[in-house]
């Protein structure tokens, strides 16, 4: 029996609409749903006689090797405007922030090699929430294999997310554009990633979520909040220095080259 194919969701960084792709992708196509909220790319189903869907908003970094070695393999990448990233908060930790500029910005460097990939479709959570309908049909244009079974209008009628998915999405309900712009509510946050990371400013404009650079000047005269994100008081290196910072990222380059080692292997044993 032909292996299945599967499509696998990652983002710009949290927070960048990963979990409304993955359940308006199971929701909405034939598509079996791998895992309740995340999963790695690096699992998969024991056994799998139909195509499956799987998100981790994370996994880009595998991306471009991986797509190279598995030809069954698809990714939905969700890119949004990271001002509304940074301000974006949690359903399960509500008033902390999630991540920080950084986290965007890398993924976007990584997105750039990989833009007309066949296999890639690039969705912005802004086109999404403002005409989910169309960006189905442009999903379904990319992955053709798919099999519309309700509209993206729909999701609220049709939706069976888990208790993780609803909390990531603060509950289920009719997709709205509510969401788009939301910086604008919460500038200290943005006045404070401005000033620990200044190239945020000119990102904003390259990426096309602003005209020019004048969009800083609604945080002139605002007090930063300095407040720290979930990912950074979490983050695995952050009390490192000097030689242990290094040898803590070998350590991790080194689990990750040993996961997409033991990914290609079994690709190469169950084609």
């Amino acid at each position: 029996m032909p292996r299945p194919k599967r499509i696998h969701v990652v983002g710009s960084s949290p927070r960048s609409g990963t979990t409304l792709a993955f359940e308006l992708l199971t929701s909405c196509f034939d598509i079996d749903k791998f895992g309740k909220h995340e999963i790695s790319l690096f699992e998969y189903p024991k056994e799998a006689s139909a195509n499956y869907a799987s998100k981790k908003p994370t996994d880009l970094i595998h991306v471009k090797r991986l797509l190279a070695w598995d030809k069954k393999m698809h990714c939905l990448y969700m890119d949004r405007d990271p001002r509304d990233i940074v301000v974006s908060q949690h359903g399960s930790r509500i008033g902390e922030y999630w991540c920080d500029f950084p986290q965007w910005r890398r993924n976007e460097r990584l997105i750039a090699h990989l833009r007309d990939h066949p296999r890639i479709h690039i969705c912005r959570y802004e086109d999404l929430v403002m005409n989910p309908d169309h960006e189905q049909d442009l999903i379904l244009a990319r992955f053709p294999f798919l099999a519309k079974v309700h509209s993206f209008s729909n999701f609220e009628k049709v939706s069976q997310s888990s208790e993780a998915a609803q909390k990531a999405l603060k509950g289920v309900r009719k997709i709205s554009a509510k969401s788009v712009g939301t910086w604008r509510s919460d500038l200290p946050r943005v006045a404070a990633q401005l000033r620990a990371h200044p190239d945020m400013a000119e990102a904003v404009v390259a990426a096309g979520y602003a005209k020019d650079t004048s969009w800083t000047t609604a945080c002139d005269g605002v007090d930063p909040d300095e407040a720290q994100s979930i990912r950074a008081q979490y983050a695995a290196l952050r009390n490192k220095r000097g030689g242990a910072l290094v040898w803590g990222r070998v350590q991790r380059r080194l689990r990750s080259f040993a996961q997409e080692a033991r990914y290609a292997l079994r690709n190469s044993l169950y084609r």
